[in-house]
């Protein structure tokens, strides 16, 4: 069997960065139009192309436009559970026994909504789906005067931290708004002790991740361009830091132009801890398995590469070690078949 062939079978695999907005397919969407009142168009190719992002992005800026859309489809508690329990039921027909779900909550207060209660909504579409999943929330850095919404978010991580909620997340435009104007997210998130991950090292450079390292981040989403810095590369590994590197997402947003100029394989073999994620399954129209088949092809991995990844993102996962250990097992399990 091909390594292709045998991602193509296997049932283990997780996702620890994947945004449940940017992840809303055309059968979910018609589903949450209905229950929004919103009119799409009646062409399934039409409204893909509304959800997805163009062939000749150029930017996280542009990439990151093609969230409305799926944003207006969740504003309801009745949206946002739905939401919730389809994308949960797709990544299980996808092969994925577990996956770290992330969005911003304060996105969805458009119609009269509390954080709270968004939060609450998309926890228990998660429950209704029976699929194992966490869930981290995100402060947004988006421009906005948002400082109350981030620290409400904050709150919201902490008060349900262990009963659904495993992280908190700090995500926008990072050119445009780099990590040093959210200090205070930082400082907040580590005197509450609330484990947390930063989009950092994918539009801005190396010295974007060594901040978010240095003030505690527990993972790094993205962090591609750390490799632009051995000093920095050096202290994820003295810290055991991972990546959640999304391929075709980088080359979305044109942060590498193909697949085999991302330092997947350099930062393996310097031993970075790097795992393999979807980022937007709609907007970069991918899914898990996509991922790893691109990998694979463009270094030349072999079934044992693709393991450890697997691997490095169960132990990488907020999950809980009883949770780690199912998943170590299930890996073993498809990998002898």
């Amino acid at each position: 069997m091909s390594v292709k062939e045998k991602i193509n079978n296997l049932k283990c695999f997780t996702d620890l960065h994947i945004h449940i907005d940017g992840s809303v397919s055309v059968k979910s969407a018609r589903e949450l139009a209905v229950i929004e009142n919103i009119t799409l168009p009646e062409e399934d190719e039409q409204l893909k192309n509304m959800l997805m992002v163009s062939d000749d992005c150029h930017n996280l800026n542009e990439y990151l436009e093609k969230f409305t859309l799926p944003v207006s489809l969740m504003q309801s508690k009745e949206s946002l559970k739905k939401c919730a329990y389809n994308l949960c039921t797709e990544l299980r027909e996808n092969g994925l026994m577990y996956a770290e779900l992330r969005f911003a909550p304060q996105k969805h207060c458009e119609k009269g909504l509390s954080q709270e209660e968004v939060v609450q909504a998309v926890l228990e579409g998660i429950k209704s789906s029976g699929f194992s999943a966490g869930l981290i929330l995100c402060c947004m850095r988006d421009g906005s005067d948002n400082k109350k919404e981030n620290l409400e978010t904050i709150r919201l991580t902490g008060k349900n931290l262990g009963n659904g909620v495993c992280a908190c997340d700090l995500a926008g435009a990072e050119a445009l708004f780099p990590n040093e104007q959210y200090d205070y997210v930082f400082r907040t998130l580590n005197e509450l002790k609330i484990p947390f991950t930063v989009h950092s090292g994918e539009v801005l450079g190396a010295d974007s991740v060594r901040y978010a390292v240095e003030n505690g981040a527990f993972r790094i989403g993205h962090g591609v361009r750390s490799v632009e810095d051995e000093e920095v590369v050096d202290l994820l590994i003295k810290k055991d830091i991972p990546l959640e590197i999304c391929p075709t997402s980088n080359i979305n947003t044109c942060v590498f132009e193909k697949i085999s100029d991302m330092p997947v394989a350099e930062l393996l073999g310097k031993g970075v801890i790097v795992t393999l994620n979807t980022d937007n399954t709609s907007v970069s129209s991918t899914d898990i398995k996509r991922e790893y088949i691109k990998i694979s092809e463009a270094f030349d991995f072999d079934l044992g590469k693709i393991k450890k990844i697997i691997q490095n993102s169960v132990r990488s996962s907020f999950a809980d070690d009883e949770m780690k250990r199912k998943m170590f097992e299930i890996i073993d399990r498809e990998f002898e078949n």
